[in-house]
């Protein structure tokens, strides 16, 4: 995989992945979303409904926390997990947690890293990691990491977080070196250090001696809904004086629920990848995204079209919409959107029934995902 980056302003990259696959032969433009998955495939939807979606991202975003149970079924399919999944057409960026799930702390060891499954804590060594990543061959894996710090975690613990995740790199790094179907599976390192600049600065100086294809900025909170209102200002000069660490060559990813609004912040602050969670934590408390395209900093001054939820989203089951006969948002141009009302998503969010969050779900990831490829402010910030 290589990473060019095209145009640079106030911390806002454009770039270029390419190379990327194992035939080397995909591209992707930055700042760019992957598509959430759950279990391998998108949440709700079949994959003859996913591609009738417009501008569905060309990643999918999968964890181990979802599909490692099945690594033994997918190391028997020898084909890797995005053909066992039945998506081939995408490249797969394979991290350990769900962003969408919030994982329970203080489980980790310095022998390896807990995540959370069906069944579970799910114990992971460096062993048994390189065991999944060789099963499932992702075009990009990120390594094993201790994630589980926060405001409030100390220096020791910090410590411990960071020591721990460069371990496991280095680990990582030397078997993968004998793996001869991971050559080329780009990885990406995580940099610890929690709220602490210099501790940041230091794993992101440790992380790049170890020639890694990419960083991912974790250990700032542990996932979940609730990141939806995770306020990006308190680590604004963390991220910028990590940042400062780091080669210009190579994409920075960060898990989170990003509000569009906090997508503009992420890009200002030089985040290349994001993940679609948001769309899907929407979907799942009975929304619709309703935003427009021209979104601000402060989502106040999108209030005043009977929005709530910051502007950003509409609850379709308040009894309100039971006699709106309107789309969920006028002008859209997806399925949901060309073909039911208001009211009709209302009545099946109100009487339970499975295809209210079907639809609920291609109207949010398509409104999303031309949010995020045709954000109109974006070029203006260059």
């Amino acid at each position: 995989m290589k990473f060019s980056v095209q145009n640079v302003k106030n911390g806002c990259r454009l770039g270029l992945i390419t190379d990327l696959g194992k035939n080397g032969n995909k591209s992707i433009e930055t700042p760019m979303c992957m598509l959430y998955t759950r279990g391998g495939n998108a949440p709700h939807l079949t994959l003859d409904v996913l591609k009738k979606i417009q501008r569905v991202p060309p990643m999918a975003h999968m964890y181990l926390s979802s599909l490692a149970e099945h690594s033994e079924a997918v190391t028997q399919f020898k084909e890797g997990i995005a053909n066992f999944c039945g998506m081939q057409d995408f490249a797969v960026y394979c991290s350990l947690h769900d962003p969408a799930t919030e994982v329970p702390s203080g489980y980790n060891e310095k022998s390896g890293t807990a995540i959370w499954t069906k069944g579970g804590k799910y114990k992971l060594d460096v062993n048994h990691f390189m065991q999944i990543q060789e099963a499932f061959q992702p075009d990009i894996c990120e390594a094993l990491y201790d994630g589980d710090t926060n405001k409030d975690s100390t220096r020791k613990r910090l410590l411990k977080a960071m020591d721990r995740t460069l371990n496991y790199l280095d680990e990582i790094q030397n078997k993968r070196k004998s793996s001869q179907k991971l050559q080329k599976t780009a990885l990406f390192g995580v940099i610890e250090g929690g709220f602490s600049v210099q501790e940041r600065q230091k794993s992101a100086h440790e992380t790049v001696t170890r020639n890694v294809d990419g960083f991912v900025l974790a250990g700032f909170h542990n996932n979940g809904p609730k990141t939806e209102m995770f306020d990006l200002s308190q680590v604004t000069e963390i991220c910028q004086k990590t940042m400062e660490c780091l080669p210009e060559n190579k994409p920075r990813l960060m898990q989170n629920a990003w509000r569009p609004d906090k997508v503009m912040e992420g890009i200002a602050l030089g985040i290349d990848m994001f993940d679609s969670s948001y769309p899907y934590i929407v979907t799942e408390r009975g929304c619709g995204l309703v935003f427009k395209f021209n979104v601000c900093a402060s989502p106040e001054e999108q209030k005043g079209n009977g929005d709530h939820l910051l502007g950003f989203q509409i609850n379709l089951a308040d009894k309100k919409y039971v006699d709106d006969f309107g789309p969920l948002l006028e002008g859209c141009t997806c399925y949901a959107c060309q073909n039911f009302t208001r009211s009709y998503i209302n009545h099946l969010l109100n009487t339970s029934e499975l295809l209210s969050s079907v639809l609920l779900m291609i109207h949010n990831f398509h409104h999303y995902f031309v949010f995020f490829l045709f954000q109109p402010q974006l070029p203006s910030l260059f």
